[in-house]
């Protein structure tokens, strides 16, 4: 469900869960304290769930992103200190490479 296909007060609960400043997890408690702090309806306890669980997989995301990007810039920089290595031996034995 995209942004635009969202109502007006999907869109309000939506950017209350973003302010609510509650730490967000599946649990049924979680949901509760939400729902209390954002003013959501008993019928829209759906609705809420599913945009929880949704922030939680986008951060689940961005964090393996994150950890695949720092993994790649740690390899490149391994990469780049055994060439300038190899370049320095390649150099003693009288080598330009």
């Amino acid at each position: 469900m995209s942004w635009q296909d969202l109502s007006d007060r999907e869109k309000e609960l939506d950017r209350k869960i973003e302010l609510s400043g509650i730490k967000l997890d599946n649990s049924g408690n979680c949901l509760n304290r939400v729902m209390r702090c954002i003013g959501a309806s008993k019928a829209e306890e759906s609705f809420v769930k599913t945009r929880i669980a949704l922030r939680l997989r986008t951060s689940a995301l961005l964090s393996d992103a994150d950890k695949q990007i720092n993994d790649v810039e740690t390899m490149l920089e391994r990469f780049k200190k055994d060439d300038e290595e190899w370049e320095r031996r390649g150099r003693e034995l009288g080598f330009k490479f």
